[in-house]
């Protein structure tokens, strides 16, 4: 991680440009590992109506890549990857062979694990989107999440499903989590009653609240339509609504959760933000959270880290792999 702690102390926790400085280093490090990477079997299916509703799938070695795979008892993992609500591809097309997040998926079934990777709408900006708005990232987490349980489903025993979203997507994985809107599907998935059991959530490096916009104003307001919905809307606001009721985790069908940060991430936006959640979830259920620090990590290199032939910025990642088996 040496080279990742020197950027760090250069470029500080600005994210735009720790963005660019991992790029910078990881990329080199991907392209050297990249036989291994794309010999992960990957398969392209839609989830929604949506032309941007296409998730990728990635599949360990020792089950077959067919769909619908209704026999297979290995766990899976839906993960959705960051990009402040307005950028970002399940394969990153800045990417020689789109090596990032193949990367992801690729660790994650190289290790027994059933990975999919969805795309979601984006919010309008100056670089596109889908017009998307609150709460279409709740409900692209759903549409991924029934599809999965379709096609990937075992009727009999229903198979372990686990939900990770960073940065943005963490956002949206906590909408979902959360939000009154999929308290219904939520309680279905978590008492095994639709194909899948839906037993954890991890949020990697998440803004779990925006406090005074920090410069994504237009941004927040495009997609929750004011400042003040952004922050009734955003996690922490949706977390403590359920206080606020008194819900159980079971009354709310929320599952046990994981939140991690980089040490490197900055203070205002993700670090600060996630420990509020946490300490917040702590004051509501008491348990059913765990909390990490990522030593050496920044706010983007987690993901990229992955299968770039440095096995300590993977330990976040193994560790994951162990609490979704045990």
């Amino acid at each position: 991680m040496d080279e990742i702690l020197a950027l760090d102390k250069s470029v500080g926790r600005d994210i735009s440009q720790t963005l660019h400085a991992t790029f910078k280093i990881y990329t080199p490090h991907l392209i050297a590992h990249s036989s291994s990477i794309l010999s992960t079997p990957r398969s392209t299916h839609p989830y929604g109506p949506d032309p941007r509703q296409l998730l990728d799938i990635y599949f360990p070695p020792s089950i077959s890549p067919t769909i619908p795979n209704l026999t297979s008892t290995t766990p899976i993992l839906i993960f959705l990857y960051g990009g402040g609500l307005i950028l970002g591809n399940k394969v990153d097309p800045d990417i020689q062979d789109g090596l990032v997040y193949k990367n992801l998926g690729a660790f994650f079934a190289q290790r027994g694990i059933v990975t999919v990777i969805p795309d979601y709408r984006r919010a309008d900006s100056r670089f596109g989107g889908e017009g998307a708005r609150y709460p279409s990232g709740g409900e692209d987490v759903l549409l991924a999440l029934k599809w999965v349980a379709q096609a990937l489903g075992n009727g009999e025993t229903a198979r372990d499903v686990f939900l990770m979203g960073n940065s943005a997507g963490g956002v949206h994985v906590s909408t979902f989590l959360l939000a009154d809107e999929f308290a219904a599907e939520r309680k279905l998935y978590c008492a095994g009653k639709g194909g899948v059991t839906l037993r954890g959530a991890v949020g990697l490096a998440v803004p779990f609240r925006f406090p005074e916009a920090l410069g994504r104003g237009e941004t927040l307001r495009n997609y929750y339509g004011s400042l003040e919905k952004a922050e009734e809307r955003a996690p922490c606001g949706l977390l403590e609504r359920l206080k606020g009721r008194g819900s159980s985790m079971e009354e709310a069908g929320v599952p046990r959760m994981r939140a991690l940060v980089g040490e490197f991430d900055p203070e205002d936006e993700i670090s600060g933000p996630t420990r509020h959640f946490v300490e917040l979830w702590g004051n509501t259920w008491g348990d059913g959270m765990e909390f990490k620090v990522l030593k050496g990590h920044n706010h983007a290199s987690p993901a990229w880290a992955l299968m770039a032939g440095e096995k300590e910025g993977e330990l976040w990642a193994e560790d994951v792999v162990e609490w979704i088996k045990s």
